[in-house]
């Protein structure tokens, strides 16, 4: 099948344009920078992270399964709405009282956190059961290398664009030729990405309402408590099934490890970037270098996941991303970027091989369930490394002087933190993996 049959998939199709848009946010270049410059502390920005994964842990099963007993589309549709919702407040909160700025962007977590839970499995499950109809259900390895590529490409304008958008030297320009006045830091340039990310919001929105409810739902007039006792049965009895099969219960804890820890310290990349010498203009340079990087190895990424042993890919990636971390902790100027980019490989490869081994082992019935379980390992590891670094450096920050610390040195000095927690984790989901295998082949 070509790619203009692929796309002529209508279900398909919005799936790529709702990932492709839903991400494409201008401020993600600048997103701990941001939140600092609405005189958020790194404490709190961490935190606020927490209440996100919070919120999704809480509410990402429930959705999946209310996805598959009420239909995907209806969450999808709401998860973009409320994903517009979120951004706009953090667009028009007023500053000047850190509390109130505060209070705002923790309602604007747990809307972010309830959006993404709401779509988590649901677009997929949309997709992938349309594909699976048709019996080209092995064709969603090349829909998720497409995604990649379409995302990434999205991504190097959005990239760009939104770290020009916060350069105080560039922008500077721009207000001139408009006559206005002239933009003294980056505190005067702070809505701009985010007004931006609004109106892409819109795309997302358009594409959810276009998709089409092809699986018909578990209960289907039957009322809201016998709604609900479905979805919590659906969601009991997935539960059961993760944990009885233990091949897909090691793909999610893998998944999880690899996937919290990079995003935790992804999260930070700005800070990072900042702290080794990195200008601003540059770090939309370095978004654009991501998103090409990943359109020119996806599908090096989708080979290495679909014809590499289980057992051998998951050793090779952890090895690697340890060595990673490590290289990261060093904190070279300039050199550093390196690690970063070498991490964001092994994340999207990572991705695509739990994607591709998970959706095989999943029935129809459940499989927005069991991908809502995915999430759901994913976001209570977040949770839990987001309150340990909130935690490590408040403490660590007091070893160092006020100069110090404005050159980020306390910062750099965190990282060794990201080495040695994947490294304990990785080794203690290895041995028991190892311990069940040797009792009954898992892979």
């Amino acid at each position: 099948m070509t790619l203009k049959d692929i796309l002529l998939i209508r279900n398909v199709r919005n799936f790529l344009i709702f990932r492709s848009s839903y991400f494409a946010r201008f401020y993600y270049p600048v997103f701990t920078l941001l939140y600092l410059d609405y005189d958020l502390t790194l404490s709190q920005f961490a935190m606020l992270n927490v209440v996100w994964a919070a919120t999704i842990v809480l509410a990402e099963v429930p959705s999946g399964a209310f996805a598959d007993t009420l239909g995907r589309k209806k969450l999808v549709v709401l998860s973009s709405l409320v994903m517009f919702i979120e951004i706009a407040m953090i667009a028009f909160v007023p500053t000047g009282n850190s509390t109130i700025v505060f209070m705002v962007f923790f309602v604007n977590r747990v809307l972010s956190g309830l959006a993404m839970a709401l779509a988590s499995g649901a677009d997929e499950a949309l997709a992938y059961d349309t594909l699976k109809e048709q019996g080209n259900e092995d064709l969603w390895p090349r829909v998720l290398q497409i995604q990649l590529r379409i995302a990434s490409t999205v991504g190097i304008f959005v990239t760009l664009i939104g770290a020009a958008m916060y350069d105080v030297d560039f922008m500077a320009h721009i207000f001139q030729f408009f006559g206005l006045d002239t933009p003294e830091s980056t505190r005067d340039l702070m809505r701009i990405p985010v007004f931006a990310t609004l109106l892409v919001a819109l795309v997302a929105i358009y594409a959810a309402f276009d998709m089409e409810e092809e699986y018909q739902p578990v209960v289907s007039g039957a009322g809201k408590i016998a709604t609900m006792k479905a979805s919590l049965k659906l969601t009991l009895n997935a539960g059961r099934w993760v944990m009885a099969t233990p091949y897909v219960l090691f793909i999610l804890l893998y998944y999880a490890l690899f996937e919290h820890t990079s995003r935790m310290f992804l999260t930070m990349d700005s800070q990072y970037y900042r702290a080794i010498d990195i200008p601003i203009i540059y770090f939309g340079f370095i978004g654009a270098g991501v998103s090409v990087l990943k359109i020119l190895f996806a599908g090096q990424s989708r080979r290495l996941a679909e014809s590499m042993s289980p057992k051998a890919f998951i050793l090779v990636m952890g090895i690697a991303t340890m060595a990673t971390y490590y290289w990261i902790s060093l904190g070279w100027s300039i050199y550093g970027v390196i690690p970063a980019l070498i991490l964001i490989f092994i994340i999207m490869t990572m991705n695509i091989f739990i994607s591709y081994h998970l959706n095989k082992k999943t029935e129809s019935h459940n499989r927005a369930t069991v991908l809502s379980f995915k999430g759901l390992m994913f976001n209570v590891g977040y949770g839990t490394i987001g309150i340990l670094y909130a935690y490590y450096y408040k403490v660590l920050s007091q070893g160092f002087s006020e100069a110090e610390i404005e050159q980020h040195i306390d910062f750099i000095a965190s990282l060794s933190s990201f080495f040695y927690y994947f490294t304990f984790l990785f080794v203690v989901v290895g041995v028991i993996f190892y311990v069940k295998d040797k009792k009954q082949a898992i892979f």
